[in-house]
């Protein structure tokens, strides 16, 4: 009878063990497929994540036939030149806001006492691209610093651009700071609603409103 007690434990105890290893594995898988499960909605929760960054960046960018007039970019005019001036030791003859193959960039012209330098800068991000350095002619050194404008001595984008929507009113298309022999003046190409275009002309000094061409 004694015998046949402890072999009657020992069975009972293998079995309870077998039983506790086989719970213990089930538990393992478990875990593993929950892991498993965090991982691949982590991953799908990553996938919309970056789908909607692209959506949010494709949506920030100016599209082209923006209204300049009423369209604010992260990079302003100033901002422009100024970055033109680190890359170039120059005076500003000419600054432009227009679409540039694929986005709305300025061009701006600085000249020294002996070269000129022409640079684009992405409007929205401030890239410089299309970079252009030459010499100046003797000969044209006279014209080319007369052009040179006094930015503390001008009437505000604003201002100018105030007076000409009051000159005509419209879609503004591009527009340029421009220095000339007679002066610096704001150029604005203006859109009408009858379909003609318009390019009005500021006095950049005085205000005044001096042409408005079709």
């Amino acid at each position: 009878m004694r015998r046949h007690s402890i072999r009657t434990t020992a069975i009972t105890a293998a079995a309870l063990a077998l039983g506790l290893t086989l719970a213990g594995c089930a538990d393992d898988t478990g875990s593993t497929s929950a892991a498993d499960g965090d991982s691949t909605s982590g991953s799908s929760q990553s996938s919309e994540n970056s789908s909607g960054n692209a959506e949010g960046s494709d949506e920030s960018t100016t599209k082209r036939g923006a209204d300049l007039a009423t369209t604010d970019f992260a990079i302003e005019w100033e901002d422009a030149v100024e970055t033109a001036q680190s890359a170039f030791d120059g005076d500003l003859a000419e600054i432009e806001l227009d679409w540039n193959r694929d986005r709305y960039a300025y061009s701006i012209e600085l000249v020294s006492d002996s070269e000129e330098y022409e640079v684009r800068i992405d409007a929205t991000t401030g890239e410089k691209f299309g970079e252009r350095t030459e010499k100046i002619e003797s000969d044209d050194v006279a014209e080319k610093t007369s052009e040179v404008i006094d930015l503390n001595n001008i009437v505000s984008w604003d201002d100018a651009l105030a007076t000409a929507l009051d000159a005509q009113d419209g879609t503004v298309n591009e527009w340029k700071l421009e220095g000339t022999e007679s002066g610096p003046q704001w150029q604005f190409d203006i859109d009408a609603d009858s379909g003609e275009d318009y390019e009005v002309t500021i006095n950049a000094e005085t205000g005044e409103l001096l042409t408005t061409d079709d």
